[in-house]
């Protein structure tokens, strides 16, 4: 494969565009590009070719159980064919091409496609069509001007010309060590995010939409060592924000459990963030600039509330605080982008708050200081009240989403049946033609070429099967809240009745993940394909 100048414009969002080809042949070696005296696009455009060291089989293999209870479960379907695309399309996207696949940092998205579609059971030929489609476009991979070691390992954070070098470093590292250790002493620990140099490795651990958790924690769910190298260095060269976390979220001694007083949840919390007039007059900015404009801006106000959040970070109660934090962002996410009898507003960066959120199980089991798992929670809790502020901070009208949305439950496109005259409950329900939503959404999901649409589905399905026996009212906050005032028990009452808190049960995902398939479109039903939107909500 070969990339010409003709192909090739510097402020495109896909720059490279090129014929489908055989998505899974290595080159050979002598196509590898090496050692670029004088980087520059126009010169990483002209070469193309993997990288192949280590060897790959120590990087990919078949995935094993996730470590935690709460991560996903994979589905039926999954066989040795399909593991072996998946593990053949995983080593050739490491081998032959960059993290981002443009000049303005957009970020390669092949292995997460690869491994959701895995997940649901996609069979293999399915794998190697979906991974042809990001071939078109890709970045070739290319050697960096030097070789990053102990010694130089932040003088080139943010550089994305040195992520070839951060890779082979983190690979080496996770190799040697493991993920548990390199969590801790590259993002978490205080000599990682503070100093001279001002690494900030946790802030770009959040940056990019949250793009480098994601990946990581694909990585950390499926045991790859490949994965998790190329989550770790895709952080490494990832833009930092300083606003992000206060110095005083990162204790330098491990702490106790943090004993939950029941004084706010991430649900309340999210209440009062979308009834706050401080947050009132937020106005589109630049996509690239509105995540730091936001935590420049109203940063502190944000951070307090995050600090008003009382959670157990003890290994037996860490799950409340998962669990909090998922319901959250769907809410963002499906009861933010929802108007009666209008299309699903499905903001692409508010779904990256539910894509993301599936990995805080497995990430937190290789999190073994109490003190940097308060400090995950609490930064991510921060990035992604952020994104809501940044996109315009959409209402949330939970009894108006759950009202207008009940005829979604059993009802979906596609050819009907005839059942027979003794199916259950009867022959003229609709809970004969669909007694399930979820699988014909995840049938339809698995074809659709749209990367980021089996991300989104799979993390709705994996909340449901979790939260979906949640009853209506399950979230209302208990009484006598300690620590807080009168005024401040009638403000939060007022917010949560605002946006109908106790209106939340456990159909809030199932009936999300319908108006975004909606959205995205039923392609294996005969609908041509949808998009996500990037208006915002303002």
């Amino acid at each position: 494969m070969s990339s010409t100048l003709s192909e090739y414009d510097p402020n495109s969002n896909k720059p490279l565009q090129r014929p489908k080809e055989d998505p899974t042949h290595l080159p050979p070696d002598a196509l590898t590009a090496h050692g670029f005296v004088d980087y520059s696009p126009e010169t990483a455009a002209t070469v193309c070719g993997p990288r192949t060291h280590p060897p790959l089989d120590a990087l990919f293999y078949a995935p094993s159980l996730p470590p935690s209870l709460l991560s996903p479960r994979t589905f039926p379907g999954i066989e040795e064919a399909s593991t072996k695309a998946l593990i053949k399309t995983l080593s050739d996207n490491h081998a032959r091409w960059h993290i981002f696949f443009n000049y303005k940092g957009f970020h390669n998205h092949a292995a997460h496609h690869l491994l959701a579609i895995w997940a649901l059971g996609a069979p293999g030929p399915v794998i190697e069509a979906a991974y042809a489609t990001h071939c078109e476009y890709q970045r070739p991979a290319f050697d960096s001007p030097e070789h990053i070691n102990n010694h130089n390992f932040y003088k080139h954070l943010g550089d994305e010309r040195y992520y070839a070098s951060y890779l082979d470093y983190f690979t080496s590292e996770l190799l040697q060590k493991n993920l548990n250790t390199c969590l801790e002493e590259y993002v978490f620990a205080p000599a990682a995010n503070f100093g001279d140099m001002r690494p900030e490795m946790l802030s770009r651990f959040m940056g990019g939409v949250l793009h480098p958790l994601i990946h990581t924690g694909y990585g950390a769910e499926f045991n790859s060592v490949g994965v998790s190298a190329e989550g770790l260095a895709m952080a490494a060269v990832q833009g930092s924000n300083p606003d992000l976390i206060p110095r005083v979220w990162f204790p330098d001694v491990v702490s106790s459990g943090n004993a939950k007083d029941c004084n706010r949840t991430a649900l309340s919390i999210l209440a009062l963030v979308s009834c706050d007039p401080r947050f009132s007059r937020i106005q589109h900015t630049d996509e690239e600039k509105m995540y730091l404009k936001v935590l420049t801006d109203y940063g502190s106000i944000i951070h307090n509330y995050v600090n008003m959040w009382k959670f157990d970070i003890s290994t037996e109660g860490i799950a409340d605080a998962i669990e909090e934090l998922s319901w959250a962002n769907v809410v963002i996410y499906g009861v933010g982008g929802f108007v009666p009898d209008e299309p699903l507003n499905a903001d692409f960066f508010l779904m990256h708050l539910v894509t993301s959120s599936i990995f805080l199980p497995s990430l937190l089991a290789y999190v073994d200081k109490f003190s940097s798992r308060r400090l995950l929670l609490m930064t991510y809790f921060t990035a992604s009240l952020s994104i809501y502020v940044a996109r315009g901070r959409p209402q949330l009208d939970i009894r108006s989403f759950f009202k207008n949305t009940e005829s979604l439950l059993h009802k979906v496109p596609g050819p009907t049946t005839e059942p027979a005259w003794n199916t259950l409950p009867n022959p003229t329900s609709d809970l004969v033609h669909t007694p399930n939503a979820w699988y014909p959404m995840i049938q339809t999901t698995i074809v659709h070429p749209n990367e980021h649409l089996c991300k989104t589905q799979r993390a709705l399905a994996h909340h449901s099967s979790l939260y979906g026996n949640r009853e209506r009212g399950w979230c209302a906050q208990p009484r006598g809240r300690t620590g807080v005032t009168t005024a401040q028990v009638v403000r939060e009452k007022e917010a949560e009745d605002k946006v109908c808190l106790q209106e939340l049960d456990g159909t809030l995902f199932v009936r999300v993940a319908r108006l975004t398939q909606n959205k995205l479109g039923w392609m294996r039903e005969g609908e041509m394909a949808g998009d996500w939107d990037n208006k915002g909500f303002f």
